[in-house]
């Protein structure tokens, strides 16, 4: 049973050292490339533009199979729960203390959730940006596997959203849960990264 507080993590684990798997477009592409990703590395990718042109196309899509297929042809992803050898749960080669949770559909809310998330007591946000579609948010946190393991930790997390945030379960995505879950890598100018991080690089 998963203790009620998320605070105190028991292991030394270091956001700076975390690492993720990155792969080019498209989403059907299941071989990372040799040199994972840092969480500053993913920060500056959003920030930067490498996705900028295919972002603004995607969000003048009306119909929403054809966005889809668009966004998986279209953006390189990481999978934020660690490193793989290819992409699938079986492949894990080492998990990075990190979980990936969406955000889908906040429509009017995304900017509020945004400044909120930040500001969160609760679990500190590490990286923050949104989404390809630009309704919704990549919120990414650090989860302590000697508590818990990874699917329970996004059991917990994604309760912790709908009761603190008053989210539907449709908002918080529950494909989330599977440890090799990809993340789209969109432009996003306002991307959020933790102070320390920053600095650290």
């Amino acid at each position: 049973m998963m203790e009620t507080s998320f605070q105190t993590p028991r292991s030394t684990w270091n956001a700076a050292e975390a690492r993720m798997s990155f792969f080019r477009k498209p989403i059907t592409n299941k071989r990372p490339e040799a040199k994972a990703m840092t969480l500053f590395e993913v920060y500056d990718y959003v920030r930067n533009g490498w996705a900028r042109l295919e972002t603004e196309a995607l969000r003048h899509f009306d119909d929403h199979d054809e966005a889809r297929k668009y966004k998986a042809e279209h953006f390189d992803y990481v999978t934020p729960s660690g490193v793989f050898a290819y992409c699938n749960d079986q492949s894990l080669l080492r998990h990075s203390g990190l979980m990936c949770i969406d955000l889908d559909g906040l429509g009017e809310r995304c900017e509020e959730l945004f400044r909120l998330l930040v500001d969160d007591k609760q679990m500190e946000t590490l990286l923050l940006f949104r989404s390809p579609s630009g309704d919704g948010l990549k919120w990414f946190v650090h989860i302590d596997l000697e508590r818990c393991d990874h699917k329970t930790w996004f059991k917990a997390l994604r309760n912790y959203l709908m009761a603190s945030y008053h989210l539907t379960e449709k908002q918080v995505d529950a494909a989330c849960a599977n440890v090799s879950r990809a993340c789209f890598l969109p432009h996003d100018p306002e991307a959020y990264l933790r102070t320390d991080l920053i600095k650290h690089f």
